[in-house]
């Protein structure tokens, strides 16, 4: 699946008839950052693998920030790193013997759970997950802080700004994002961009099941839906990556969770095919980037 540019970002370069010249180009002053980037599944496949599973020195688990920010830093700014929506696709293209289909990944993909005080979405005052793609408040400083500071429920704790602020598509770095409801995503959305989130009701996801599906009940999972940013390749994932029994996993950690102290989590596609949100944060951490430098071809490990 590869993004066709829109065409308002680039009208500027068509010649109109009768004119003496091309018209002069057009700056698009906005940040690279919240431009929608060309994401090119086929690059994501060829892309670079960051693994970690170093420890600190009191030998708890930091791999996670590690490869995020090992992977950021390689990508740079006109680059990505592959999100849960993007792996999914990824991995559909890809033959069963590519390190997709061996090896886990964690995603650019991350999960937030807290109380819209305001009624953005829903009533006020009402829990909610909202689940952003491409880059959220995890940053590998924000995570390494959350480490500092202590984990809660094995996820990093929010200051209620922060996650204020999420809910209005402002984001740490100073850009922003597009936030959809998460019936919009269930409708299907076109050409969603790379970077986006999704906001459902907490009560929803708490409601799903946590653990294996049969082929029903994993189209019908809100989790699973808004994880894979729509049901446009549901069907086809599933198919190809159920287990002999046609089991297929969504995993969550919200049974029973209080979201009263907003707190987010990293999430990651299993290497035994599962979409899993229940990976603590002091993890191992398995990235794939894409560097506009390299033309998608990486040269990373495969740990």
């Amino acid at each position: 699946m590869t993004k066709i540019i829109p065409r308002e970002l680039i009208k500027h370069l068509e010649w109109i008839p009768g004119q003496e010249n091309p018209q002069e180009p057009v700056i698009d002053s906005r940040p690279q950052s919240i431009r929608q980037k060309e994401v090119s599944i086929d690059d994501i496949l060829k892309g670079k693998t960051f693994f970690s599973d170093k420890k600190d020195v009191n030998d708890k688990s930091i791999g996670l920030a590690v490869a995020l920010k090992e992977s950021l830093e390689y990508v740079g700014s006109n680059g990505y790193l592959g999100t849960m929506p993007e792996l999914i696709a990824a991995k559909l293209k890809a033959d069963n013997h590519h390190d997709f289909w061996q090896r886990w990944y964690s995603v650019h993909t991350e999960e937030n759970i807290g109380i819209d005080k305001k009624g953005r979405f829903y009533n006020p005052n009402e829990p909610v997950l909202v689940l952003v793609n491409g880059g959220g408040i995890l940053t590998p400083e924000r995570i390494f802080k959350a480490y500092e500071n202590g984990l809660v429920d094995n996820s990093a704790r929010y200051e209620q700004r922060e996650f204020d602020d999420l809910l209005e598509g402002k984001l740490p770095d100073g850009t922003a994002i597009e936030l959809y409801p998460f019936d919009d995503i269930k409708k299907g959305i076109s050409d969603l961009p790379h970077r986006f989130g999704v906001v459902m009701p907490y009560s929803t996801a708490q409601n799903t099941n946590s653990g294996y599906h049969q082929k029903k009940a994993f189209m019908e999972n809100p989790l699973v839906i808004a994880r894979a940013g729509g049901i446009e390749n549901l069907e086809a994932y599933y198919e190809r990556a159920k287990h002999s029994n046609g089991n297929l996993g969504c995993y969550h950690p919200f049974d029973g969770r209080n979201a009263s102290v907003p707190q987010g989590r990293v999430l990651f596609l299993n290497n035994y095919l599962d979409l899993n949100g229940n990976n603590d944060l002091d993890n191992s951490g398995r990235f794939v980037g894409v560097s506009p430098r390299s033309g998608g071809k990486g040269t990373g490990g495969s740990a």
